[in-house]
């Protein structure tokens, strides 16, 4: 079993940062149930019952990385507005510079 550090700091009413060995995260709610986002970016719902120390947290899941036919290795997924400034940005040089 390994040690573990935790500590829990109020910013706001509702409002925590949440400092573990891992790093910082933070987390919104009350006595009872919240939500928040871990130090390594996981999200997450929590619900317990006040000063029993017994509690549920569930993480949300990440959808399954999604594979095509352009997939092999070295092929990068280029967003769909980055492609498009792209294309526009070579129809342009091809239109000023194409014809010389």
């Amino acid at each position: 079993m390994g040690l573990r550090f935790q500590r829990r700091i109020k910013l706001f009413p509702g409002l925590h940062m949440n400092l573990s060995r891992s790093g910082v995260g933070l987390s919104i709610g009350g006595r009872g149930a919240h939500i928040g986002i871990t130090a390594r970016g996981q999200r997450y719902a929590s619900v317990g019952l006040p000063g029993t120390g017994v509690s549920w947290r569930e993480y949300e899941r990440k959808p399954a990385l999604r594979r095509c036919e352009l997939c092999q290795p070295g092929h990068a997924h280029i967003p769909a507005p980055l492609a498009a400034v792209l294309v526009l940005a070579g129809v342009l040089l091809l239109v000023l510079f194409g014809g010389r």
